[in-house]
């Protein structure tokens, strides 16, 4: 079993962002070098203002754009479940670095939120990214690539370090997302 707190960044430059979080990680060895996983990480919820163009429907409609803030908040979830292989080293070596790469698939559960600072008439106006204003779920499948070291301090009490990448396999499309892809 293993904890740990992480940090998730969002590269997406319309919802970027930076949030802490935590990971619950038990873990069943096969043998030495082989480790089936399930994981569940959390995160605080995110924070990204974007500037927003909505456009008239008709021609006649004045002003015909205009620009304003949303902003938003995100909190993600994952659940995962994998294999893990030990490239040096094994999940008992009490001695050197452990080095591991590891690969599964999850469930990335998301609420987000969008507050406009204005209020705009939908009967009048097309909202830029088809965002719109309040709170939604949306949920995505993905492969987990995860990459990491570990170095044991203690009996059985390793520190650990891993990097691991969340890739979409499905789309649901969230019209709370200012991008609901990848």
């Amino acid at each position: 079993m293993a904890t740990d707190v992480s940090i998730l960044h969002n590269f997406d430059g319309q919802q970027e962002f930076t949030v802490a979080g935590q990971t619950v990680f038990p873990q069943w060895h096969f043998d030495k070098k082989n480790t089936v996983y399930a994981w569940f990480t959390y995160h605080a919820n995110a924070r990204y203002k974007s500037t927003i163009t909505a456009t008239a429907k008709s021609p006649s409609t004045q002003p015909q754009s205009f620009s304003f803030t949303n902003e938003s908040s995100m909190r993600l979830r994952q659940l995962s479940f994998g294999f893990k292989r030990y490239l040096i080293g094994s999940y008992e070596n009490l001695e050197k670095l452990n080095v591991y790469v590891a690969g599964g698939f999850g469930l990335m559960m998301g609420t987000a939120t969008n507050n406009f600072s204005t209020y705009i008439d939908t009967a009048l106006y097309n909202v830029q990214s088809n965002a719109v204003h309040g709170t939604g779920d949306f949920k995505r499948l993905t492969f987990d690539i995860t990459g990491g070291v570990e170095f044991p301090i203690a009996y059985e009490i390793f520190v650990y370090s891993e990097v691991r990448m969340y890739l979409p396999t499905t789309d649901y499309p969230s019209r709370y997302l200012m991008k609901s892809s990848n």
